[in-house]
């Protein structure tokens, strides 16, 4: 008796579970239109506009005065604590130059790329595109997106972690 409560209650559980997971799937905010789906590239590529600001305000500014306070110390290290420093010195370094060289860029292709996907949706909700030739122009401007979103990541993956390893070398002196 207290077998067939419990396998009930499992089923009464299974059932309400999968019920929920039908009703969520349902009510997924997916983009059905052209239009819907410019808008959230649009949104993303706010975002990562956004993250890339506080990148550069957080923690490329903060890198930069720790890389330029480590290489201060150098000077008053042996030899072996100046080879140990030097190679995530070097690293760092090379993210910065790098990260300075390519930011400017990302930030003139992130603003096009806004401005493109107004002109796209602009098209798209006067029928002046075709829905066919519409998400065509949307998956090239995707993939755009797309690349510009990895290089963000990659940057603050890169000086998030640069900046972890001097904290260790600040901390280390």
């Amino acid at each position: 008796m207290r077998s067939q409560t419990l396998n009930m209650r499992k089923s009464n559980i299974i059932l309400i579970a999968t019920f929920l997971g039908l009703l969520l799937a349902g009510c997924n905010s997916q983009p059905k239109t052209t239009v819907e789906k410019i808008d959230m590239l649009k949104q993303q590529v706010l975002t990562d506009a956004n993250t890339l600001q506080k990148i550069d305000n957080k923690i490329f500014t903060k890198l930069q005065k720790d890389f330029i306070y480590c290489d201060s110390v150098l000077q008053y290290l042996s030899p072996e604590q100046v080879d140990a420093r030097f190679e995530q010195l070097n690293l760092t370094q090379a993210y910065l130059l790098q990260y300075r060289e390519v930011k400017p860029v990302m930030e003139k292709k992130m603003d096009y790329l806004v401005e493109q996907l107004d002109h796209l949706k602009a098209d798209a909700e006067s029928h002046y595109l075709s829905d066919s030739l519409a998400t065509v122009y949307l998956a090239t401007e995707t993939r755009v997106a797309d690349t510009l979103h990895a290089q963000v990541v990659y940057f603050q993956d890169r000086l998030d972690n640069c900046q972890k390893e001097l904290n260790k070398l600040k901390k280390s002196k």
